[in-house]
């Protein structure tokens, strides 16, 4: 019994990893690009959601807002520093990356009262666990489960049914040929690292209820 509740500890933790790496891959399959500021996004995300909370608003709506912020924020990053060295050595982008999640690290820890501080999100199933004869359960372990395998199910769906995710698929495989074919490869690029800025969003939200959240969090990317 005792196994098996470590392999699920260990499933939860990889959920996490998972999400980070699904964010790595969204980007490098449509835009050949690498984005090493992946774990500076999760830190923000996390931060985000935090800093919603405690302004007062409810879980329920602080944790779309957030998603919906990073997303933006990732559109943003891509269209005014990303877009304007695409077709320079793929070093400029490494570097580029490196360097903007070494900004927003310190940018985070030069918030007053929040970015040198470690902040909890709090959820209404926190410290809360599921017994089943000689299993005990974490609910936050459970829901990062289920909620890495729901949003598994959903990007699939987006990829294998939708119009955006068949010219994301396109883009991915030869931009060139979907630029002639009339899809706006730009704007799929863009909406691709909102995409990944999302999935990292989440991944930071679904970890600020198990550790602590601060700026070294970003290490997790």
């Amino acid at each position: 019994m005792e196994i098996l509740q470590l392999t699920i500890s260990g499933i939860a933790l990889g959920c996490i990893y998972a999400l980070i790496a699904l964010g790595f891959v969204l980007i490098y399959k449509a835009t050949e690009t690498v984005n090493f500021a992946q774990g500076e996004f999760m830190m923000l995300g996390a931060f985000a959601g935090v800093v919603l909370t405690l302004m007062g608003l409810p879980l329920w709506l602080a944790v779309p807002l957030t998603v919906a912020g990073m997303a933006g924020f990732g559109m943003l990053v891509e269209r005014l520093a990303i877009r304007p060295i695409l077709g320079q050595p793929q070093f400029t982008v490494v570097m580029l990356t490196i360097g903007m999640g070494y900004v927003m690290r310190g940018a985070i820890t030069m918030v007053p009262g929040i970015g040198a501080g470690t902040h909890t999100l709090p959820v209404p199933y926190q410290g809360m666990v599921w017994r089943a004869g000689g299993l005990v359960l974490s609910v936050e372990q459970v829901a990062v489960i289920a909620a890495t395998a729901g949003l598994c199910v959903l990007l699939y769906g987006v990829f294998r049914y939708s119009r955006i995710g068949v010219a994301m698929q396109a883009s991915s495989q030869n931009q060139l040929a979907a630029c002639y074919m009339g899809i706006p490869v730009r704007r799929l690029n863009g909406l691709v690292w909102g995409l990944s800025a999302a999935v990292a969003a989440l991944a930071g939200l679904l970890l600020a209820p198990i550790t602590f959240v601060h700026a070294s969090m970003a290490c997790w990317g």
